[in-house]
């Protein structure tokens, strides 16, 4: 690539008049303008942006920290972090921790985690990033962040107990109360839920929300028809007979893998989902526009999530007050076949 220095060689004059020439301040004749810009096209010159935002005092760079890039969160949410960056002429470094590949799903109190944080972190404030969005792979607390830099965080898709960090996260709680109410409009009085993983913060969010629904609908509480597994395809399955013995006429998944474990199950069966049985899942993700029949789920907004964790860091830079420690972003429910069916209404 070539650079200023080259320039000025082969136009036998100083670096300080390429500079000038290339970005328009003049101090040089017409003819030596020309020919600097006619040299700066045939050697392809790039300017280094990195290094002229330095000169004028900011980098209009920003870090970017993902948990984990594979899980199906964080493409869609970095995706949009990277057009806000592109509207207002900013960049972004990414850095990927890799947490579930080095650690697994356990990792709270693994000083190598918190090792890592503290490296990545480094590694940005010596590329001079003027803010730092982490992006979490959950909707939990983060369990550690360093508090030695100076400069504004923003979490998104997680957030921080630490003062001072504001966060972008969804509402889980309401949009279980939605999803389960939708499925009470719909006739449907005997609803079986089934959890994520006990320990979840997720987890507890919804069940709260699907409670409240009961609640607010007169629809007595059957513990008989609530349970907890993980959020793996074998929870669904598994607990599947236990729920269809209970004569539940509907069943809310924690996530749309659970989700594909009670449509399976009830496809071994002859219990026809949609006709039989109402099945709602939460995450929206791929799997639930290619099951059989489509599932209707909760789709999470990680679009909006990323747009206003970025927009809030750049309101941030500019001086101003975040309007809450914790933005909440509602989902929407996208209803498919699935759910298609009636209760006794």
């Amino acid at each position: 690539m070539a650079t200023i220095k080259e320039i000025a060689r082969r136009a036998n004059v100083s670096t300080a008049t390429v500079s000038k020439a290339l970005n328009g301040k003049g101090g040089a004749s017409q003819k030596t303008v020309d020919n600097i810009l006619a040299l700066a096209s045939e050697l392809n010159y790039t300017p280094n942006i990195y290094a002229k935002n330095l000169v004028s005092g900011e980098s209009r760079t920003l870090g970017v920290i993902t948990e984990d890039l594979t899980v199906f969160n964080t493409p869609e949410i970095v995706d949009s972090i990277d057009e806000i960056c592109e509207r207002n002429n900013y960049h972004y470094i990414l850095g990927n921790l890799r947490i579930n590949k080095r650690f697994g799903h356990d990792f709270s109190y693994n000083i190598a985690y918190h090792k890592l944080v503290d490296d990545m972190i480094s590694a940005m404030l010596s590329r001079q990033v003027e803010g730092i969005i982490y992006v979490g792979c959950n909707t939990n607390a983060i369990p550690y962040f360093s508090q030695n830099s100076r400069i504004p965080f923003v979490c998104a898709y997680c957030y921080s107990n630490l003062p001072g960090i504001a966060s972008v996260v969804y509402d889980d709680t309401r949009a279980a109360y939605d999803a389960v109410s939708r499925l009470i409009a719909q006739g449907h009085r005997n609803i079986g839920m089934i959890c994520g993983h006990k320990d979840s913060e997720a987890s507890a969010h919804r069940r709260q929300g699907y409670l409240s629904a009961l609640r607010d609908n007169g629809i007595a509480f059957n513990p008989d028809i609530v349970t907890s597994g993980d959020w793996v395809w074998e929870t669904g399955y598994n607990c599947s007979a236990g729920f269809l013995a209970n004569k539940v006429t509907a069943i809310f998944a924690h996530n749309d893998i659970i989700a594909t474990g009670i449509l399976d199950y009830c496809s071994e069966n002859g219990i026809a989902v949609g006709q039989d049985l109402a099945l709602i899942g939460f995450d929206n993700r791929r799997v639930s526009e290619t099951s059989r029949p489509k599932l209707s789920t909760v789709a999470l907004p990680l679009y909006e999530i990323g747009k206003k964790a970025a927009q809030l860091m750049l309101d941030i830079l500019s001086g101003q007050t975040p309007p809450a420690q914790k933005i909440m972003v509602n989902c929407h429910i996208i209803e498919r076949a699935s759910s298609a069916c009636k209760g006794a209404l």
